[in-house]
């Protein structure tokens, strides 16, 4: 295949898509953990890949600009009441970073990362949400298609073999 072919190929079936994208929040606020440029390399119909993404891509070429929504049940789901807790000031480790309406994360004793939006702060507890801060929210995926390639018979079947699983 030449130059010309390979910058006018569109995104199909057995085609390698490299797509770098960013996530924000629709008509919100976008927390600053969210505020970052995503990358990801696939094998169109053949990786397990984000549905509604790989629908939006059939058809677009090296250079396209995509946009669609998310729906919670397509991101990171609904907000769940049960993750909103009452945690002691004595469980924080550095209560004074702690500020209404903002992200708060520390590392656990195991080295987990562990965080949640600060609702509200008491003389000796705060209200700790540990839902996602995008949960129950719309999010906008903006995308911009940065190479289309053919894939090879190798690449093919390594994704079948892949995608058959166990059992």
């Amino acid at each position: 295949m030449n130059n010309l072919q390979e910058a006018m190929m569109k995104v199909d079936t057995d085609t390698i898509v490299k797509v770098n994208y960013t996530l924000r929040i629709k008509d919100g606020h976008t927390p600053q953990d969210m505020m970052r440029q995503f990358s990801v390399r696939f094998l169109y119909g053949r990786d397990r890949v984000l549905p509604s993404l790989e629908k939006a891509l059939m058809g677009h070429e090296k250079g396209d600009l995509i946009e669609i929504d998310l729906p919670p049940e397509q991101a990171f789901g609904e907000h769940d009441p049960e993750l909103v807790r009452q945690v002691p000031m004595s469980k924080i480790k550095e209560p004074e970073r702690l500020e209404k309406g903002e992200f708060y994360h520390e590392t656990d004793p195991n080295g987990n990362v562990v965080g949640f939006m600060v609702n509200e702060i008491r003389e000796d507890s705060v209200v700790a949400d540990f839902n996602h801060p995008a949960a129950g929210r719309t999010l906008v995926l903006s995308a911009v298609v940065e190479d289309v390639q053919s894939a090879s018979m190798r690449e093919v079947m390594a994704a079948m073999n892949l995608n058959r699983g166990f059992g």
